[in-house]
């Protein structure tokens, strides 16, 4: 065989392989993406969070409204926050998101947050509790 065609075939070989790996590696970096999208949702809670975050909205749209007090209703979110294993829910956004999403599913507008009795010592738990209970709502 000439070495001009062994040269050609093994070019062509290479730039075939080439593409194919080049291919395999899209596919790979494709699919990280998509495992890193899916475990991370748009809160920027993580995935873990998220059970969290809906129970805490499903407490907070059970009690929208409610006579429930300043200090029953914190309470009642250390239970959930024990349960998921989080110790410290007063620095835990889920906790403020699903006060959001919670209010929002109950109809209370986002103007009336700090109308909440039951939610005036959760204001008072971080300086950016209403900024991220606000950021709730796009839940």
């Amino acid at each position: 065989m000439p070495k001009t065609l062994v040269f050609l075939l093994a070019c062509l070989a290479a730039l075939a392989a080439g593409c194919s790996i080049s291919h395999s590696i899209g596919s790979i970096s494709d699919s990280v993406g998509s495992i890193s999208g899916s475990s991370s949702p748009k809160d920027g809670i993580g995935k873990d969070k998220v059970p969290y975050r809906d129970d805490i909205a499903n407490l907070t749209y059970s009690i929208a409204g409610s006579s429930l007090g300043a200090q029953e209703f914190p309470t009642a979110v250390g239970r959930i926050a024990m349960q998921h294993n989080i110790s410290d829910w007063r620095h835990e956004k889920a906790t403020y998101y699903g006060i959001g999403k919670g209010l929002k599913k109950a109809g209370v507008p986002q103007t009336d947050i700090d109308k909440q009795p039951f939610l005036q010592e959760v204001l008072l738990s971080d300086k950016n509790a209403q900024r991220y209970i606000q950021d709730g709502y796009k839940y």
